[in-house]
């Protein structure tokens, strides 16, 4: 058996269809008729400038949904005729478990059964960013887990969320706020009314000139902890200001530096790529509860509000298409490509 796939022959390369062979399920895994696909930043990044090493051909994505036609023989939980939502994550390593393909395998343990009569594109354009989340906030910052649907316990701690319109971002404003942090954020005024609703204390206009950011933000302080969602040359710079204003602290990035960057004294800045934490032994208990207890009952209570789906048409061939959008750039908005348009 083979399916239609989206493959990057080589570093930089256009995506190309082509027909591949349908893997099988390893005993802890689910096989996946691939119903909708999600795009993320780094999709684009890999495959337009090879950010990251990977072996070619690769197919690449992380984000998709589903409904299962192969089951492990260790898996528990899952039947053939699920829907599911699942990611590529925790260290997953392989072109079966990618998105951007009819078919593709996944772990169980990153797959979160939907009711039967479940909106997949809702729950796809939450799931790519879960991981990341879980992993930053709970696995290296130690903070407090949320509970959806519960009064949170106020946890004394302010965190700044800077760019709260990006899906991680707007995911980071949700999943602290349940948690009981004071959340302060940044936005667009285009996009003031969609922030407004996610549970922040306060939305600041990031779109004012550098100096006023920087005053309104420090005045909003101090803060515990600083992310950096959008985490490029010039938010890495407000950022640092903001910090030096209280002292020094931690840049929390979601993305590398591309170049050299001077920060201010006592000011630093901390990437990894987060969800790789969640692979760790030490995090097992917390992969599980991420996508086993919390995404579950966060999507049955609609605790957890997605940005808005901007679908790409063309199906996979689409995709190419869609790698350029997002290196231009995209705001309040996630990419939904159906694989079998």
């Amino acid at each position: 058996m083979s399916h239609l796939a989206a493959v990057v022959s080589a570093p930089k390369a256009p995506l190309e269809l082509q027909e591949i062979e349908t893997p099988q399920p390893g005993p802890d895994e689910l096989l996946i008729k691939n119903e909708i696909i999600a795009l993320m930043p780094i999709d684009a990044k890999i495959a337009r400038f090879a950010m990251l090493p990977i072996e070619y051909p690769a197919v690449l994505g992380s984000s998709f949904a589903g409904t299962v036609i192969g089951v492990g023989a260790e898996v528990t939980g899952f039947d053939v005729g699920d829907k599911v939502v699942a990611v590529k994550t925790a260290g997953t390593i392989g072109n079966k478990y990618s998105a951007f393909q009819r078919h593709a395998v996944c772990r169980a343990l990153t797959a979160t059964k939907l009711p039967s009569d479940a909106a997949l594109d809702t729950a796809v354009r939450l799931v790519g960013n879960l991981a990341t989340v879980s992993a930053l906030f709970n696995a290296n910052l130690n903070l407090a887990r949320p509970g959806p649907g519960i009064s949170a316990q106020l946890q004394g701690k302010r965190i700044l969320i800077y760019g709260g319109t990006s899906s991680v971002g707007s995911l980071s404003v949700q999943y602290l706020t349940q948690a009981g942090y004071d959340v302060i954020t940044t936005t667009s005024p285009r996009h003031e009314a969609f922030v407004s609703h996610l549970g922040a204390s306060r939305v600041i206009d990031h779109t004012q000139p550098f100096e006023t950011t920087v005053k309104e933000l420090v005045a909003a302080g101090a803060y515990d902890i600083v992310v950096d969602t959008i985490s490029n040359s010039e938010t890495t710079k407000i950022m640092g200001e903001v910090l030096a204003a209280q002292g020094g602290g931690k840049i929390y990035a979601l993305q590398p530096a591309f170049g050299p960057e001077i920060l201010p004294a006592g000011v630093t800045r901390n990437f990894e790529s987060w969800s790789l934490l969640l692979g760790k032994e030490e995090h097992a208990k917390l992969l599980e509860w991420t996508f086993g207890t919390y995404f579950p009952q966060a999507l049955a209570q609609e605790s957890l509000v997605p940005v808005p789906a901007r679908k790409i048409p063309g199906g996979l061939a689409g995709l190419d298409h869609a790698l350029d959008v997002l290196i231009r750039g995209v705001s309040s908005e996630k990419l939904i490509v159906d694989p079998w348009e």
